[in-house]
């Protein structure tokens, strides 16, 4: 039998154990590292296979990476004002850039963190657009889904999930958006479908410790 639909309130959102865990395994991930500078050291990793690859526009490509890398390091050093100025220099500097669109990616992230979250929509959705297989989707996505829910739009969070779903670049990535649309169809009353989901990833024998943590987490609240 389905549960009773219910509204999404924010003191929801605020104890929502799946959110939780992933802030718990993230740390540990980063081991006392700043997740911005891992995530900007690999960003300027492709731009620099890229440039390799591509001889087209290479000088413009360069400079576009050299000025994101900038930003990156002032945002590694928590100077969000001058790291925001510098992202915002390469989105209207250099467009159609691999650089121009880690940019508008960082951007919305600093805009989720901050609260803005019109901006931070405005900026992720121009991100998973522009940039529908890239590997910072994964991300982008859940926090679009996560925008959604706190304007209670259940639809628009599970649609963001299945673009995420559809195109990430890692099994790990998909593992974590199937279990965030487990969470989610669990709170529109849809459990079987949140059980299926759940047992989907259970099943898979690559599946991470912590990834078994926020699936037993998502079963416990099926069951009760």
């Amino acid at each position: 039998m389905l549960r009773p639909k219910k509204k999404i309130t924010k003191k929801d959102i605020q104890r929502d154990p799946f959110l939780d865990s992933v802030d718990q395994a993230q740390a540990h991930l980063e081991d006392n590292r700043s997740l911005y500078f891992k995530i900007g050291s690999a960003v300027l990793i492709l731009i620099v296979a890229f440039n390799i690859l591509s001889n087209k526009n290479n000088q413009q490509i360069q400079k576009a990476s050299a000025s994101l890398g900038e930003a990156l390091i002032t945002l590694d050093r928590d100077d969000k004002t001058t790291a925001q100025f510098q992202l915002e220099t390469v989105l209207n500097n250099y467009d159609k850039t691999p650089a121009s669109a880690a940019a508008t990616y960082f951007l919305g992230k600093m805009m989720y963190d901050s609260g803005q979250f019109e901006e931070a929509k405005t900026y992720l959705e121009s991100y998973a657009k522009d940039s529908p297989k890239g590997f910072l989707l994964a991300p982008t996505c859940i926090m679009l889904s996560d925008i959604s829910i706190k304007e209670n739009d259940l639809n628009d969070a599970v649609n963001f999930l299945d673009k995420g779903i559809n195109y990430a670049s890692s099994d790990k990535d998909i593992r974590l958006l199937k279990l965030r649309k487990a969470s989610i169809e669990l709170d529109r009353g849809n459990s079987d479908v949140a059980k299926s989901i759940v047992q989907e990833v259970l099943l898979d024998e690559k599946t991470t410790s912590w990834n078994k943590q926020i699936a037993q987490e998502i079963v416990g609240r099926i069951s009760g």
